[in-house]
């Protein structure tokens, strides 16, 4: 695919996201995104055919940047302890936001697809990978002291989803986020 076509996809993907962040994974037509994107529906089914093409693109594309970021941090020689915390934070950030949450429109998506609930599965998975081998540099480097990084990741990668489900239906705090992510920082230092 060349320059122009990546750049079409580019943008329909980011015009997508902040639809499906708003409306959920369900409300979302191609219609919607022809119309958000400025591309005719031809010009927009060149690219993808279905809205779950286009959000299993998004989500490629979201967990292809987390990794390429984790790298990057790590290849600066950024501390591992900052990075969990740039993470987290930016993570749960979303919280406090569940009504232009990605994560409402995820649940959707898997509840409603079997590629959906296969994608979020991977996702999970990656998800975890992504904050164990963050602990395991953790454990190198002397910040953490973390017996099973890829039980403790798994349980980061629990409280944030049960946080981002519950999110949708009752309120969560600042003080609550920042509760949390001070709990995960006593867990890795103990």
């Amino acid at each position: 695919m060349g320059v122009k076509g990546e750049n079409a996809r580019a943008k329909i993907t980011e015009c997508a996201h902040g639809l499906f962040s708003c409306k959920g994974y369900c409300a979302v037509t191609m219609q919607d995104i022809s119309e958000a994107s400025g591309f005719s529906r031809g010009g927009l089914y060149r690219h993808f055919a279905s809205t779950e093409e286009i959000f299993l693109e998004i989500i490629r594309l979201e967990q292809a940047s987390a990794f390429a970021q984790l790298e990057r941090a790590l290849a600066d020689q950024v501390r591992p302890d900052q990075i969990l915390r740039v993470f987290l934070r930016s993570r749960m950030n979303t919280l406090s936001k569940p009504s232009h949450s990605f994560d409402v429109a995820v649940s959707e998506f898997a509840a409603n697809s079997e590629k959906g609930r296969e994608s979020l599965a991977k996702r999970a998975k990656d998800s975890v990978r992504i904050l164990t081998s963050l602990i395991d540099s953790g454990n190198k480097a002397g910040v953490f002291s973390c017996s099973h990084p890829e039980t403790i990741a798994t349980h980061i990668l629990w409280l944030m989803e049960g946080m981002s489900r519950h999110a949708g239906l009752i309120p969560i705090t600042e003080a609550q986020i920042d509760a949390q992510i001070t709990q995960i920082e006593l867990l890795l230092q103990k």
